[in-house]
């Protein structure tokens, strides 16, 4: 897991902002003091692109970098299913419990950027994206 961090870490995907972004949508980790800002480029109810950038720790960066790579292409319903475990998890990369929120801090903006792009009145919490 350290190799896989380490390599995403230093050849981050996608860590950029995003000037034609359809949406963006900060989020900030008050546990660690991470704060990320997600882009998503969205056309027919699918993310076409994603890009992130912000004051991120490794884990975080190599996070949102491996999570740029699962999410892209996918429709906005179906990224709104994401979570850290049936996502990242399941992807293989997962960090101990008491970085989750690194690990899921980019799935959190994601998920809201969506619900706003949507203007569906909802907002994802933690609890909704990462067991705790």
């Amino acid at each position: 897991m350290i190799d896989l961090i380490n390599q995403y870490y230093q050849n981050p995907i996608n860590k950029r902002q995003m000037p034609d972004a359809s949406i963006s949508q900060h989020e900030g980790n008050s546990v660690c003091g991470d704060d990320i800002t997600v882009f998503l480029n969205i056309k027919d109810n699918q993310i076409i692109d994603r890009s992130y950038d912000g004051n991120t720790s490794m884990i975080t960066t190599a996070a949102a970098s491996f999570f740029s790579e699962l999410i892209v292409g996918k429709t906005l319903a179906q990224a709104l299913t994401m979570t850290y475990e049936n996502t990242m998890v399941a992807e293989g990369f997962e960090v101990t419990p008491r970085r989750k929120r690194a690990g899921a801090i980019a799935i959190l903006a994601t998920k809201n950027a969506i619900h706003a792009f949507l203007q569906d009145g909802k907002r994802n919490t933690w609890e909704n994206v990462v067991d705790l």
